[in-house]
């Protein structure tokens, strides 16, 4: 049978003491190797339930319950143990939404950063093979407009034809002139055959 009592003395550096039990004036013996929670050490007055035992001829507390201590150890938990407290759950919900707010924004900083980094060095790479692919087809045109200028003849069978037109008051041109006397049968331009058409018509040409 369960009896309740105090603790009376206790002698810490020895690791035992006495305890009184309730409406009785006699004391009980009892070592701090029977008590729960070792790591809070028996304080004196301390409430104590516990059974009488014999050992070696001596009687002594043993199954010890501290009423004292389990009633102390619920006062210093810290509200946050408590999982099934609905407020905690609200707190514990408000920091994730907290922290996963907080990593997104510095989601999004790295990776402004990143882009950042890339388009300094990929614009420009791109923008100088625009440029060197620019610089190229400007070149192919100046040599077309060389080769042209220097080969009169090739670029008027390129640019004229034969349509029947036979007289110079018809022609646009010298150089088209030109291609029609030497391509085109039957005209009427070169009335002294040397060559030159239309000397009349295009002599501000000289």
């Amino acid at each position: 049978m369960f009896q309740e009592g105090k603790i009376k003395t206790f002698h810490e550096e020895r690791g035992f003491g006495f305890i009184q039990i309730e409406g009785q004036s006699k004391e009980l013996f009892f070592h701090v190797t029977d008590f729960p929670n070792k790591k809070i050490p028996p304080r004196i007055g301390e409430k104590l339930k516990f059974l009488i035992v014999e050992d070696n001829g001596k009687f002594k507390a043993d199954h010890i319950v501290r009423l004292d201590v389990k009633v102390e150890i619920d006062r210093h938990i810290p509200q946050s143990k408590f999982v099934n407290n609905p407020n905690q759950r609200k707190s514990n919900l408000r920091k994730t939404e907290k922290k996963t707010k907080g990593f997104n924004f510095i989601n999004f900083l790295v990776g402004l950063v990143i882009l950042t980094i890339f388009g300094a060095i990929f614009i420009p790479f791109i923008s100088g093979i625009y440029q060197r692919e620019t610089l190229k087809m400007q070149a192919a045109e100046v040599t077309n407009t060389s080769q042209l200028v220097n080969n009169p003849r090739t670029n008027h069978a390129d640019l004229y034809s034969c349509d029947g037109r036979k007289h110079c008051s018809e022609m646009r041109s010298y150089e088209e002139a030109v291609f029609f006397i030497n391509h085109c049968p039957g005209t009427m331009m070169d009335g002294d055959r040397d060559g030159e058409p239309c000397e009349g018509q295009f002599k501000n040409r000289w």
